[in-house]
């Protein structure tokens, strides 16, 4: 393999290459590092670079395959880690000064299906404060840019990850997603972000219990390299209470060869706000190229009426655990709106808790009642393109209410659990890239993604990159 094309290889391209000696484990690590070191200056997507780690992973898979040994299906391939997820080693900051010197003495089990799948972990990728915004911005240090635009942010809360794909950092990542925290960056930056069904890739330490709102989930530059990812660390592991036991499908091989026809609900807008007409054209352009492929597309609208309390509620409270410092200690400390999230988290009432579960249930019910009709639903990922924030800071001074009706299309999905996931529909007229949602009904992570790989062949979206 040419070392020139590394940069914005597949990452399936990179391991078969790796297994099978037309590239070193290493010369794929030391162009990871190269495109890091050239480019992370100005996009920050990285808190923590571990080379020295990745020099010595890099070296043990040399020597296996010099061994003969038979090497994983992510041979050498670069990843990054989101830092709200365990690496033994490495920092587990979660974006807070409240964390600063945290670190984990085990992997979590993800992280470790992926030491043992081959990848090598190329350090620790930004995010918001404890994963309470959707921008790029932390206490921690300068804001994570959108690689497409300083100008505008790259999304959040899994803002280094998305951007590190975007730039060629790195082939696969790893993000989380509780109110959409990987569909997020991923539309903004114009990469793949799957959150699958809870429970189906298992997410740990957490301390939510059973039944939180926090996905862990594959990030890439294709749908094929998401669903790669997702067939090594997807399966059940009890040290998380809601992890489920695997799907019995190759997510690989749907993506190989996705489906030619199926029942599509075409959701230009799920609540009262309406998307932007630079967002709906693109997604609806490429829903009406399935149409034309023979898929039966139908417009609905589901019209919830008001789910957004019902996730605040619930995430603040979950948020508040997380955190685990009162609202006075973390003053001066941390970003004024979380703290605010936290005080509203520990205010919610026993009673007021439960209706927020109510609702969420109220939510599952109304799309379970599509899923009788339909395959899957289409949506907008996000309502507006990347929103603008100060080139100079990276930092929105837009009101939170604004903000807030960006991305009510999340909220429904880490409510109801289903799995979701965004694909590149098209760039705006000012360059920045535009998301596509397909959404699944519950355990069904191969139909959502199958779905995902056909939209993504009729998107004409053909791997554009930023120009850095």
């Amino acid at each position: 393999m040419d070392l020139g094309a590394l940069t914005f290889a597949s990452a399936r391209a990179i391991a078969t290459a790796v297994r099978e000696g037309q590239v070193s484990a290493r010369e794929v690590v030391e162009t990871s590092l190269e495109r890091i070191a050239a480019t992370d200056n100005r996009l920050r997507a990285f808190r923590h670079v571990d080379a020295d780690g990745a020099r010595a992973a890099a070296a043990a898979l040399d020597a296996a395959r010099a061994r003969g040994a038979a090497l994983g299906p992510l041979a050498g391939v670069p990843l990054a880690v989101k830092e709200q997820v365990a690496v033994a080693g490495l920092p587990r900051e979660v974006g807070s000064l409240l964390m600063r010197g945290n670190r984990e003495d085990t992997d979590g089990p993800a992280v470790a299906r992926l030491r043992a799948a081959g990848a090598v972990i190329m350090g620790m990728t930004a995010m918001p404060e404890f994963g309470h915004l959707a921008f790029g911005h932390s206490p921690l240090g300068p804001a994570t840019r959108n690689p497409w635009s300083a100008g505008h942010t790259p999304g959040g809360s899994s803002s280094g990850s998305a951007a590190a794909l975007a730039a060629g950092q790195v082939a696969l990542a790893l993000g989380t997603d509780g109110g959409g925290s990987i569909r997020i960056p991923a539309s903004c930056c114009g990469v793949v972000g799957h959150k699958p069904t809870l429970g189906r890739v298992p997410h740990a330490p957490l301390r939510s219990g059973f039944s939180p709102m926090s996905h862990l989930g594959p990030m890439a530059r294709s749908v094929a390299d998401a669903s790669l990812l997702l067939d090594v660390i997807a399966g059940q592991d009890h040290v998380d209470p809601a992890s489920l036991p695997p799907e019995d499908v190759s997510y690989s091989a749907i993506a190989d060869d996705p489906p030619l026809s199926g029942r599509i609900a075409w959701a230009p807008r799920l609540g009262r706000a309406e998307a932007d007409p630079q967002v709906v054209e693109p997604c609806q352009a490429t829903v009406r190229a399935l149409a034309d492929d023979g898929f039966d597309v139908t417009d609905v609208d589901p019209f919830l009426d008001d789910w957004t309390e019902a996730w605040a509620v619930i995430f603040d409270v979950s948020l508040a655990l997380n955190v685990g410092r009162p609202p006075d200690e973390m003053r001066g400390i941390s970003d004024a709106t979380l703290v605010a999230r936290v005080a509203h988290g520990l205010s919610v009432s026993a009673a007021e808790f439960l209706a927020a579960e109510a609702a969420r249930r109220d939510v599952w019910a109304a799309f379970e009642r599509l899923y009788r009709d339909y395959d899957v639903v289409m949506t907008p990922t996000l309502l507006q393109p990347p929103l603008p924030v100060d080139p100079a800071t990276g930092v929105t001074d837009k009101p939170d209410s604004w903000v807030e009706r960006w991305f009510q299309h999340m909220y429904p999905f880490n409510l109801t659990g289903q799995p979701a996931v965004t694909i590149p529909a098209g760039l705006t007229a000012e360059g920045l890239p535009i998301g596509l949602q397909v959404v699944g009904p519950r355990l069904d992570d191969g139909v959502t993604l199958g779905f995902a790989a056909a939209a993504e062949r009729r998107t004409g979206w053909d791997g554009a990159q930023p120009t850095l």
